[in-house]
C-alpha cells in the first residue's frame, strides 16, 4: 500500500503541474477563461505543496477545507464556463474530474498513516535502549541520554517539509527547552551528510543521530516500508523512512510522552512538549 502512496504523490503532483502549464499556455494563445479556470484547479494542489516547502508550516488542519472548498467551487464552475468556450476542449473536464478526485485521495487516503497499537511505546514503560550513528564512525546508545528529561523526536528527512518547519518551529524553542533541563535528540534513517547539512543549519544544542538502514525503527515498530514519495531516490534517500514520532522519556529513562500521528500533517505543537517536561518530576 505505501508503494502505492509513494508513486500516487509523485505521480499527482506532476501531472497537476504539467496541466496547470498547458491550461495557462492555452489561456495565452486563446484568452479564453475557461482554460484560466483549468489552471487554477491544476495550480491548487501544486500550490498547496509548494507552499509547505517555502512557508515552514509544522502542521496543516486534516481537512484542508479551504483549499477542498476552492478545488470543488472550480471544478462546479468549470462546468458553466466551458459551455461559452469556444476553444476549450469537452474531453478536457476528465482531467479536471481527475484532479478534484485525486486531491480527496490526497487528504483522505495519503495523508493518513496507518500506526498500530505500539506496545513498546507505552507511557510508563522504559524507553529501550538503542543504537544510533552520531557520525560515520561513532555511535550512541539511548543510555547514554540517561541522567536528563529527554524527547526523542523520529522525523522522515530532509525532503519532508512538515519535518523541517517542526524542527525549525523547536529550535526556536530551544531555550526554554534547556532550562527546564530537557535535551532534544532528532532521529532520521537519510544519509549522514543530510543529518549534517540540518544541524550545520539550525546550529542549536540538539543532538542530531542518524538511524542507518532503519533498524531502530525496526525494533520499535514506527518504520514505514516505501514511505518515500517515488524519485526521492534520486538525492540519495531510502525509500524506507520512519514513521513521525515523538516520545517523551524523564531522568531515568521511563516514557512520560507519545505521539505518534496518523495523518503526517498534524504535529504536536512545542507547547505540548514544554507542557510534559515541566510535568515530569
Amino acid at each position: 500500500m505505501n508503494r502505492l502512496k509513494s508513486i500516487f504523490i509523485s505521480t499527482y503532483l506532476s501531472y497537476t503541474f504539467i496541466l496547470s502549464i498547458l491550461s495557462i499556455l492555452k489561456f495565452y494563445h486563446s484568452i479564453d477563461y475557461a482554460w484560466l479556470v483549468s489552471a487554477a484547479i491544476h495550480a491548487l494542489p501544486v500550490g498547496f505543496v509548494l507552499r509547505l516547502y517555502l512557508v515552514n508550516t509544522p502542521r496543516t488542519t486534516r481537512r484542508l477545507k479551504t483549499i477542498t472548498v476552492a478545488i470543488m467551487a472550480l471544478t462546479v464552475s468549470s462546468t458553466m464556463v466551458m459551455q461559452n468556450s469556444a476553444s476549450f476542449y469537452s474531453n478536457f473536464f476528465i482531467f479536471i474530474l481527475i484532479t478534484f478526485f485525486g486531491w480527496l485521495l490526497y487528504i483522505n487516503w495519503y495523508s493518513v498513516l496507518s500506526v498500530e497499537n505500539n506496545q513498546l511505546l507505552k507511557i510508563g514503560l522504559s524507553f529501550p535502549n538503542l543504537i544510533f550513528e552520531a557520525s560515520e564512525t561513532a555511535t550512541i546508545t539511548t543510555n547514554e541520554f540517561l541522567g536528563k528529561k529527554t524527547i526523542y523526536l523520529f522525523y522522515r528527512g530532509n525532503w519532508c517539509p512538515l519535518c523541517m518547519a517542526q524542527i525549525k518551529e523547536l529550535a526556536e524553542e530551544y531555550k526554554q527547552l534547556e532550562d527546564l533541563g530537557a535535551q532534544m535528540v532528532l532521529i532520521s534513517p537519510q544519509p549522514h551528510k543530510n543529518t549534517k547539512q540540518l544541524a550545520k543549519k539550525h546550529k542549536v544544542s540538539f543532538i542530531f543521530l542518524t538511524d542507518p538502514k532503519g533498524a531502530a525503527a525496526k525494533e520499535l515498530k514506527i518504520e514505514q516500508k516505501n514511505g518515500v514519495p517515488l524519485g526521492m531516490e534520486v538525492f540519495g534517500y531510502s525509500s524506507d523512512t520512519v514513521l513521525p514520532t515523538v516520545v517523551i522519556t524523564d531522568e531515568k529513562g521511563v516514557i512520560r510522552y507519545v505521539n505518534q500521528t496518523d495523518n503526517y500533517r498534524v504535529r504536536p505543537e512545542p507547547s505540548t512538549f514544554l507542557e510534559v517536561i515541566q510535568q515530569t518530576k
